[in-house]
């Protein structure tokens, strides 16, 4: 099994980093709670000269466009079993 990237957000809960997707200059995660797959989330890389933060998407015209993304990145995900 491979290493999983595992980051602790801001409610003190541990994610798994499922995908990650690169739009424009804009780097995206796509996070799932370790111990509730129900439970995903999208944030924000931003970088800044002393390192990368991770942010919460507070717009919702960016979060839309996020999400189609990531749906056109998986089109054909499932006819590949």
């Amino acid at each position: 099994m491979a290493d999983l990237d595992i980051l602790t957000l801001e409610n003190n809960k541990d994610y798994i980093v499922i995908d990650t997707l690169v739009n424009e200059d804009n780097k995206y995660l796509f996070l799932v709670n370790k111990e509730d797959d129900n439970d995903i989330v999208i944030r924000k890389v931003i970088k800044k000269e002393d390192g990368e933060y991770i942010i919460k998407l507070d717009n919702e015209d960016e979060f839309e466009e996020v999400m189609y993304l990531f749906k056109e990145k998986h089109k054909g995900d499932d006819n590949e079993k």
